[in-house]
């Protein structure tokens, strides 16, 4: 009796280790991947300077973020990551393998030239792309799926123009120098349609061809012409400061590289008018994260990692309140109308006044001045505001 007592006991045990084993089995397959399909360029200067901190920004997201659920299913993120080489070709190349070899509904193009070209194949795909820097007739009605999370320089530009005509009035004339490429002429032709509104006069604009190292020339003309302000990155500002330009200078980014490489007597003053990962104005969870992604990676926090990175928390975001990963319509319409919560707060989507349609995400806007060697902040707006004087800006 007692013998058999025993096996009907080990017996129970066996099968309860079995349907146990069984059962996280199941649990482990009930969590489903959604892809999604990064291309950044990974390989050359631009590799170096932004697709690869983007990539470990990335992949580090995605552990925090971890498992999310939507409507009652639990999903974790595949990223897969290619080489655009920010060039048109890469754009086509990594969105062709994206859409019919991984067969994803997501996509981040980083690169305005890339984004561009891929653009005909993701729409006539129904995929939803992410691009930043991509000059505002890349969106619209005709194009549905593509939008914009990044902050947009459409709606950065005037403030920067309320900023410099309220404090320094005495800035009348503005130069533009930027590269030759879709993200240079967004940068530049956004202060060229904004400038008029606030009276002031564009006196130059230079479109920098592509890999070219000998800026003096240019840089000796830009003198001449002695703008009050100038649009520039810091590589055609050295030279001008070097030549003797004592004028004032603003530009979408920063980093303590950029001091350390121009030599901060020249950068003082400088304005900064895009997000960026310095300031004490910085949200306690971005800090965090990038102070964890700096110990794992090392090297300096850039604008671009902190994009990225923003954009996969808020799509997590988008699909957790649309309720589907897969229904593309369900989707935008939870985009066009709903506001996320998110790590730089609540935000929500916008651009119907300016491009027709409400697919660009509206972000806080400030100024930062580089002051003593530190990222000062000097102005800011609510997304609302920044939006709302966009739109009387360019009407």
């Amino acid at each position: 009796m007692k013998w058999w007592l025993s096996v009907v006991i080990i017996a129970f045990f066996y099968l309860a280790l079995f349907i146990g084993v069984a059962c996280k089995a199941e649990e482990a397959e009930e969590v489903k991947e959604v892809k999604f399909g990064w291309g950044l360029p990974l390989s050359g200067a631009a590799g170096a300077l932004l697709g690869i901190p983007a990539k470990q920004a990335l992949e580090l997201a995605n552990e925090w973020i971890g498992e999310f659920t939507v409507a009652g299913e639990r999903y974790r993120w595949n990223l897969l990551i290619e080489d655009n080489m920010w060039t048109g070709a890469g754009g086509v190349a990594t969105a062709t393998k994206f859409i019919y070899e991984d067969g994803v509904k997501f996509m981040t193009q980083s690169g305005a030239d890339a984004a561009g070209a891929a653009q005909t194949i993701v729409e006539e795909s129904g995929v939803l792309m992410d691009t930043a820097a991509a000059p505002m007739e890349f969106f619209g009605p005709d194009e549905p799926h593509s939008i914009q999370i990044s902050p947009t320089y459409l709606v950065d530009t005037p403030v920067l123009f309320k900023y410099v005509t309220t404090t320094y009035p005495e800035v009348k004339t503005i130069a533009i120098a930027m590269a030759d490429s879709a993200f240079g002429h967004s940068v530049g032709e956004a202060a060229i349609d904004a400038a008029p509104y606030f009276g002031l006069d564009v006196v130059a604009v230079e479109w920098i061809p592509v890999g070219v190292t000998e800026l003096y020339p240019l840089a000796t003309k830009l003198v001449n012409i002695n703008p009050d302000l100038i649009i520039c990155d810091v590589v055609v500002l050295k030279s001008m400061r070097e030549l003797g330009y004592k004028g004032r200078t603003a530009y979408i980014s920063w980093g303590e590289s950029y001091g350390e490489y121009i030599g901060y007597e020249y950068y003082q003053d400088a304005m900064i008018y895009q997000p960026n990962l310095y300031g004490v104005d910085l949200p306690h969870e971005v800090r965090a994260f990038f102070v964890e992604l700096e110990q794992r990676y090392g090297g300096e926090p850039t604008q671009d990692p902190y994009f990225m990175a923003t954009t996969l928390f808020l799509l997590t975001k988008v699909l957790e309140k649309a309720g589907t990963v897969d229904d593309m319509d369900r989707i935008l319409e939870t985009m066009h109308t709903e506001t996320f919560d998110t790590w730089i707060g609540p935000v929500h989507f916008g651009g119907e006044e300016l491009i027709g349609v409400n697919n660009i995400m509206l972000w806080p806007a400030a100024i930062h001045e580089i002051r003593e060697e530190e990222y000062t902040p000097v102005f800011e707006m609510s997304a609302d505001e920044a939006y709302e004087l966009a739109v009387e800006v360019y009407k």
